[in-house]
Parts: C-alpha cells; sequence; structure tokens
C-alpha cells in the first residue's frame, strides 16, 4: 500500500475545517483568526517559534481550552469539542509536549488511565489491557513489560509510553506534539516509520516539531503559524526550509550556528577527571575542559553521557577516581556540593528535573540565590528579587507578560530561558548542558547558541550533551564520544561528521 494520501482530488470535504479560530487569554491573543484545513490521511505539520499559538490550537483540538471564536468542524460538521472526553469521542487524542504520566503507577495503567476495560460485573479486565499494551508496546519496539512501574523509566520510554498510549486509543485523528525530543536517532525513526504505516491506514497525524529536517522527510503538509496568526499552508514539495524559517520568525535566519571564536588555547585545564568509574558501566574515563572551552559528550542511549554528568553533579556517587577544579580535589557527593563548587547543570527535562512548573518566572529565576537577595536585617530584599528578575527577562528576552506569571504558562523556549536564569544567577564556572534546546524553536536555539559562545568567552567551561548531533558538532570545541561507559574517540572543530559520529556510538554497542 503506498503511503502517500489521496490527492486532493478525491476528496470533496476537508477532515478538519478551522474557520475563524481565536483565542485570549487574559488580554493576550494566542490565537487570531486562524483558517486552514486538514485533509483525511495526511501528515499535516505545524510550525512556528515557541509563542506562536501552536500548542493552544492543537489544546482546542483536544478539548483542553474551548475557542473564544470560530468554528471548528470535522467531516463538514461543526463539532463543540467542550473537554478531553468529547475529543476522544469525536476521535481525536493528543500526544502532549510535556510528560502527563502517573510514575508511581504501571505502564498497562498509564496507557488505560480514564478509559479502563471492565466486565458487566464492574471488575477491571486486567489481561485484556496487558494484552493490549504489549501489542502496542510491540507497534513501537518498545522491549517493557505492560507491568514495568513508570517511574524507572528513562525520559525516552516515558515519551513512548505517551506515544502507547494515544495509539491505545485508536484514533482517527492523531496529535503529536514534539513527539521524539526525547528520543535518540534510532528511536525517532521507528516512530517515524510508525506515523507512516498509520497513515497508510488513513489516520490523519497533525505533528509540531521544530525539527524542520524531519517534518520535510515525514509531512505531506507544513501550515506556519507567527504571532497566533495564520502565515500560510505549503506542500513540502513546493518549499524549502530557508522559505518556513523566515515565515516562521518573519525575517531570514543567520547561520544556524554562529561563528566561535578561539577557545582559551593557552590557558590550564578548568576541570581534570581522572579514572572517574561510577558502580560497573561507566568508566573509568580520563579528560580534561579548559577554560572557555566547549567540550561536546556524544553517546546513544545506555553510553554513559548521562550518568557522566549525573555523577560530577553529586546526583550519583563516585565509585572511584577523582575530579579537580583548578587543581584542587572536589567532593561532589551531593548537587549542594556542586554548586557551592561553581557548578551549574540544565537537565534534560525542564518539567521534571529543572523547574517548579506552578512558580512564577521570579521564583524559579532567583530561587538559587536567595541568600545573596537579603536586606540589612537579614530579610529577602523585595526590591532586590524584582531587579534581578528583570535584568534575566531582559538579557534572555523572555517573553512574559508579567515576572509574576507561572512558568507553567509560558511557550517551551521561555520556559527554557527561565531555567537557563536559574543556573546562571548563581555565576557558576562550570556548566553542565544537558539537551538545552529540547523542544525548543530554531529562533531560540540561535539564541541559546549565542548566549554559549558568550558564556564560553566570558571564560565559563560548558560540557555538552544533546540529542541532535549536528548540536554537538556545531557548538563543540571539541568532542568526546562515548560508548559503554567508555571514550572511543576524541576529536576537534571541523573533524567529525555526523556519518563518522554516529558511526562511532554505535559500532561498540551492536
Amino acid at each position: 500500500m503506498s503511503d502517500s494520501p489521496p490527492s486532493a482530488g478525491a476528496r470533496s470535504t476537508p477532515l478538519i475545517q478551522l474557520e475563524g479560530i481565536s483565542k485570549r487569554f487574559g488580554g493576550v491573543a494566542a490565537l487570531s483568526g486562524i483558517n486552514f484545513n486538514i485533509d483525511r490521511g495526511e501528515v499535516h505539520a505545524i510550525v512556528g517559534e515557541n509563542g506562536a499559538g501552536k500548542s493552544t490550537l492543537m489544546k482546542l483540538l483536544a478539548g483542553v481550552h474551548k475557542p473564544d471564536d470560530g468554528q471548528i468542524r470535522i467531516d463538514g460538521n461543526p463539532v463543540a469539542l467542550k473537554n478531553p472526553r468529547e475529543a476522544r469521542r469525536a476521535g481525536i487524542s493528543i500526544v502532549f509536549q510535556e510528560l502527563n504520566l502517573f510514575p508511581h503507577r504501571s505502564v498497562v495503567a498509564n496507557v488505560f488511565a480514564n478509559r479502563e476495560i471492565a466486565a458487566p460485573g464492574g471488575w477491571l479486565r486486567h489481561r485484556v489491557m496487558r494484552a493490549a499494551t504489549a501489542q502496542v508496546l510491540a507497534d513501537l519496539d518498545l522491549p517493557l513489560s505492560p507491568q514495568t512501574l513508570v517511574a524507572s523509566l528513562t525520559l525516552a520510554e516515558k515519551q513512548l509510553v505517551e506515544i502507547a498510549r494515544t495509539l491505545a486509543q485508536q484514533s482517527r485523528i492523531i496529535i503529536l506534539d514534539e513527539p521524539n525530543s526525547a528520543l535518540s536517532e534510532a528511536e525517532s525513526q521507528r516512530l517515524f516509520d510508525l506515523i507512516r504505516r498509520l497513515r497508510a491506514r488513513g489516520i490523519t497525524i497533525i505533528y509540531i516539531s521544530h525539527r524542520l529536517e524531519e517534518i520535510f522527510a515525514i509531512a505531506d503538509r507544513i501550515t506556519v503559524l507567527r504571532d497566533g496568526l495564520f502565515q500560510g499552508t505549503y506542500r513540502t514539495t513546493e518549499t524549502t526550509i530557508p522559505a518556513l524559517i523566515s515565515a516562521m520568525i518573519g525575517r531570514p535566519l543567520g547561520n544556524t550556528f554562529p561563528k566561535r571564536p578561539a577557545p582559551f588555547e593557552v590557558g590550564p585545564a578548568l576541570l581534570k577527571v581522572r579514572g572517574l568509574c561510577q558502580g560497573t558501566k561507566l568508566g573509568p574515563l580520563t579528560f580534561e575542559a579548559r577554560a572557555g572551552e566547549i567540550l561536546g559528550f556524544a553517546g546513544l542511549e545506555g553510553s554513559g553521557v548521562d550518568e557522566l554528568f549525573q555523577t560530577l553533579f553529586g546526583l550519583l556517587p563516585l565509585t572511584s577516581g577523582e575530579v579537580l577544579l583548578r587543581n584542587q580535589p572536589q567532593r561532589l557527593n551531593s548537587p549542594q556540593a556542586a554548586i557551592r563548587a561553581g557548578w551549574a547543570m540544565i537537565p534534560e527535562s525542564r518539567r521534571e528535573q529543572g523547574l517548579m512548573m506552578d512558580w512564577s518566572v521570579t521564583r524559579n529565576a532567583t530561587l538559587l540565590v536567595l541568600d545573596k537577595l537579603l536586606n540589612r536585617t537579614c530579610l529577602i530584599d523585595r526590591s532586590a528579587i524584582r531587579s534581578k528578575t528583570n535584568h534575566y527577562i531582559d538579557r534572555f528576552a523572555i517573553a512574559t507578560s508579567s515576572p509574576d506569571k507561572k512558568v507553567l504558562n509560558l511557550s517551551g523556549g521561555n520556559q527554557q530561558k527561565v531555567l537557563l536564569a536559574k543556573w546562571l544567577a548563581t555565576d557558576p564556572s562550570l556548566l553542565i548542558l544537558n539537551d538545552p534546546t529540547r523542544g525548543v524553536d530554531v529562533g531560540a536555539k540561535s539564541e541559546i547558541y549565542e548566549l554559549c559562545h558568550q558564556l564560553a568567552s566570558q571564560g565559563i567551561t560548558i560540557l555538552l550533551t544533546s540529542s541532535e548531533i549536528e548540536e554537538i558538532i556545531g557548538l563543540s570545541d571539541r568532542v568526546l564520544v562515548l560508548s559503554k561507559g567508555r571514550i572511543v574517540r576524541e576529536c576537534l572543530r571541523g573533524e567529525a561528521t555526523k556519518g563518522q559520529l554516529l558511526t562511532n556510538m554505535s559500532d561498540l554497542l551492536h
């Protein structure tokens, strides 16, 4: 069966019609007069910068919000999607960008949450639900038991469980909001293969991603939003990545990775790691990083990169070896000790590990430095807190209507900027970045890349990893490739290609 959707001429009525859709939150217009159609059996991508209105539009389709103006039609008929249950009845399901799982319940309990299968007497049909969960996990090529506790899974596995929950609902319209932001290259390819199979079965996929290359690989058409306004719908065969970026940000974007000035070649090593081991699967590792250097770490899931970063930041115990900062041995037995030593870490999941989502921008940005924002009577200086927060809002161009706004209500890119502000407020000498642009649009990515260069030019040492190989290559002065907990290759800027790194990363794992 062909993966291509039927031609437009074969359909008289689009599956979804959005007519004059508007949505406001307080005095802010998130969407204004949106008009476009989505056809049956197509992969339709929605792109735009963070804050463009993509997630708001998807939440309208998923019944989370109701439009203030306009009409949603499905099969030509007007629908009122008052809540998620109404949306599911209409055949619509969604995988949200941020994880919405119950960590202390099993995979099967999460897959069937709020739609458990019960026998006529009210008893739950556990065997039926386990079998259905096992089947959808097999479709995703995910070797997990349905009874596995979600809290024990990696971030990538949790992302796939979110997708499994949606697939199990057997909807005819599936919305995927940044579904592979935590997935490896191989896992992403399996997801794309599944999307193509679903499209071949006539299922409509609405796909949101900041990774434009993958959109061109799987989407039939692309709709662009900017500042809550519709900018156009394009066939992937009739547009280009530069043209889409221009439509997204209202101007041409320069080089993806800004020019990197030479690192501090003559400076001594700020960080020295000697024979580091953590458990039996990581190490021994020996490497150095200079002041002002961006040192990249490349590795597949299970290679040891995450464990290395967690060990350096005191989240995992050091089994053996030593870590020296400015030639002084470090006892990094807790994150508090790491912070006192001048370390900072941006974790891979801002929602689960980085931010207090229900707190304001101000409370998050100043959380780690409250002891430095006291007045003469040792009470919290509200004026100093406001000044510090406004400084970072201006420095990072955080788009928020107020410093008191909850970070939960900010776009993904602005949440990431708040997370950066929180840690940079501690004035670190060494910064660990674990997937710093996950779920961030092309404009915000460019800003974060520029920030990395600025911090390095100030002498801050940056240890970096990313789920995007191009990002590691484009930002790093050197790259260390890890496989099975060991360093298997080191290369300088300009020496590595994506293909070479992927080969080095995978050779010892297969």
